[in-house]
């Protein structure tokens, strides 16, 4: 049932997601398209191009947010609510679709961002830094993977994906505790502004908590030439060495798990269906 239900919102969030990426991949062939035929320069349309299309991609991150909170709301506490709540299915199940589709469709907004802008600079590269500049990196980049091996790299670059994965995770389920908080009885006549309001507490109460707790706790691992080396205090740290932070992955996951379970009891225990 989980498959059928993720269906449904893949469609239903797909329509208006595809029209944004469909115009950053007209925007993005458009300014391939010239740079191919005015090959010696960059032109003055093709800077605007440029501008528009990661501003666009830019935005797109936070219209991701706004077209998830706005499914969500009428999903699950609308009309169409009555519908969703009377499908022979867990609370749960509809929750984890909800989940899964709102971390999908940000994770794909963050890769087109970080697509487009590395095809972007890739292709203009001499014309955003200069010669000079370029000529400058292209020597010095080297040095920073020199001694490095290979597995060393692919595995910091996994942790931090999937790090980035359950921030993403734990932001989604945040936003959707403060929906669900908006809609219990007391707030419900002015959900809209509750739930503004309940996002800015949340988001500034995690935001304190774990800048008090990433301060005063060092844990990770030191990228090394040949591994990883384990941190557990300020003392283990090598100066100049890359290191990776453990203690807001750990953070993250507990908030998630507590918005997760804090999200299903408010779904099935106070919200009341309009």
């Amino acid at each position: 049932m989980l498959g059928k239900l993720l269906k449904n919102e893949f469609i239903a969030t797909g329509r208006i997601m595809g029209v944004v990426y469909g115009v950053i991949g007209i925007l993005l062939a458009y300014i391939l398209g010239s740079y191919a035929i005015n090959r010696d320069e960059a032109t003055t349309a093709q800077a605007l191009g440029i501008t528009v299309l990661i501003l666009i991609a830019s935005c797109n991150i936070f219209f991701t947010a706004i077209i998830m909170i706005m499914n969500f709301q009428k999903s699950l506490y609308s009309d169409q609510g009555y519908l969703s709540f009377t499908l022979p299915v867990k609370g749960s199940t509809l929750l984890h679709s909800k989940v899964i589709t709102s971390v999908v469709w940000f994770v794909v907004s963050v890769l087109v961002l970080v697509g487009s802008s590395v095809i972007v600079f890739l292709t203009f590269k001499e014309d955003i830094l200069g010669e000079e500049t370029y000529s400058m990196v292209e020597t010095f980049a080297p040095m920073l993977l020199q001694g490095k091996s290979i597995a060393t790299i692919i595995t910091t670059v996994l942790i931090m994906i999937i790090s980035y994965f359950i921030k993403m995770t734990m932001i989604t389920v945040e936003l959707y505790f403060a929906i669900s908080l908006a809609n219990t009885r007391l707030f419900q006549k002015h959900y809209l502004i509750w739930t503004i309001v309940f996002i800015l507490v949340i988001t500034f109460i995690t935001g304190q908590l774990s800048t008090l707790f990433a301060s005063n706790v060092d844990f990770g691992f030191e990228v090394l030439d040949k591994g990883f080396s384990l941190v557990t205090s300020a003392e283990d740290r090598t100066t100049g060495s890359g290191f990776v932070d453990l203690t807001s992955v750990i953070i993250s996951l507990i908030f998630g798990a507590g918005f997760y379970f804090g999200t299903f009891y408010v779904m099935n225990k106070k919200v009341n269906i309009s």
